[in-house]
């Protein structure tokens, strides 16, 4: 299947269309899922460059923007098992390569839902 990449102005390409898969030792997971120091690192980003933070803290907040309703959260089956929470609390963020709360939020908010499973299940059209 044809995979498709996108990008939105300075952020990495992830590729929406195809679903983080299996391999022989299980699940491909993003390194910061694995690695502590990694996502702490790139967490310090989020905070630094795109102020990552509680809502609550935040005069200008809109409760439609926290990162479990963007379009770069990923909460799929197989990024929830990378980052061994059951909690559906935390996701992955696929702009700033972090382990994220869904309550939190940053400036790269994106519009449009999180990536989940379910969006998978038409032969792996999103659009």
């Amino acid at each position: 299947m044809p995979s498709i990449t996108i990008t939105f102005g300075e952020m990495t390409p992830i590729d929406l269309l195809k679903p983080m898969g299996d391999d022989d030792d299980g699940p491909r997971c993003p390194v910061a899922t694995q690695d502590e120091d990694v996502n702490e690192e790139n967490m310090q980003e989020a905070i630094e460059e795109y102020r990552y933070r509680d809502p609550a803290d935040d005069g200008g907040f809109r409760a439609t923007e926290v990162c479990g309703n963007c379009a770069s959260y990923n909460q799929t089956e197989n990024i929830l098992e990378c980052i061994g929470d059951e909690s559906g609390d935390v996701g992955y963020c696929q702009s700033i390569k972090f382990v994220c709360s869904k309550n939190m939020t940053c400036d790269k908010w994106v519009s449009g839902d999180p990536i989940t499973d379910e969006m998978f299940e038409s032969d792996g059209d999103v659009f």
